[in-house]
Order: C-alpha cells, then sequence, then structure tokens
C-alpha cells in the first residue's frame, strides 16, 4: 500500500529536498516534480492529415481528410488535471493544485511506504514546502 505526499514548492529546484531523503535512507524514485510547463497538451494537439498516408491532397480517405484537411488528434490529451489525479489528488482539490501550477510553483510528490510516511511529511515541511498534505 503506497501513500501519496504531495506539497508545493516557491521554485523548482528540489536538490535540497533530495538531500534530506537521501540522508534519511529514503529512496528517490518514487519522487515526482511537476511544474506548469509539464502539460502535454501541445503533444496532444498533434493531428493527422492528409498527407500521412497520401503524401498530397490527391485521394480522398474517408475520416481523416473528410473533413477539409484538418485531421484527427492522435494523442490523449493528458492534462495537468489528469496528471494530478493520477497522483491521488482528489477532484476536491485538484483546483487548488493547478492554482499554484499556473503561478509558477511546483508541485513534489513522494509515493511512500506506511512506515516512512511521517518521515517524508516531516522531511517535506522541514524543506520549506507549502501545504503538505498526504493523500
Amino acid at each position: 500500500m503506497s501513500l501519496v505526499v504531495t506539497g508545493i514548492l516557491q521554485h523548482g529546484d528540489i536538490k535540497a529536498l533530495e538531500v534530506s531523503l537521501t540522508d534519511a535512507g529514503l529512496p528517490l524514485d518514487p519522487i515526482q516534480l511537476i511544474s506548469g510547463e509539464d502539460s502535454t497538451e501541445g503533444v496532444a494537439r498533434r493531428q493527422v492529415g492528409p498527407q500521412i498516408m497520401t503524401g498530397d491532397h490527391a485521394g480522398h480517405i474517408p475520416g481523416i481528410n473528410s473533413s477539409g484537411g484538418a485531421g484527427l488528434s492522435y494523442f490523449r490529451n493528458e492534462s495537468l488535471s489528469d496528471r494530478l489525479g493520477d497522483l491521488e489528488i482528489p477532484d476536491s482539490e485538484v483546483d487548488n493544485y493547478v492554482e499554484a501550477l499556473e503561478s509558477g510553483r511546483s508541485i513534489v510528490a513522494y509515493f511512500a511506504k506506511p512506515e516512512n510516511l511521517a518521515q517524508v511529511e516531516t522531511i517535506f515541511r522541514d524543506s520549506g514546502l507549502a501545504r503538505v498534505k498526504t493523500f
């Protein structure tokens, strides 16, 4: 059973936090840093157009170029809300985190085990993270 400890960081530098976790004997692989720039919406908006299959506009391929060549999305649009949902942040809290990201702050998450949960929460607070919560 894992629990996710989250906190809001005023800047994107987590080196001091990583040192504290390492000094406490905790692994760094369960940590994630999310910034407002991490949204994959740009990638998700790439389009498949008529040239992908025909090389030109010569042929009509139903479902691909029947809409005037606009194309179809072929990547899932993973918004920041989706990423935060993956961190088990409840829907009622997601807007607060999105607001923090939009204002230039970063979200730090750590997938803790029950036996080190209190220790991770303390390290997050001692490292200056705001709104430390566990979900």
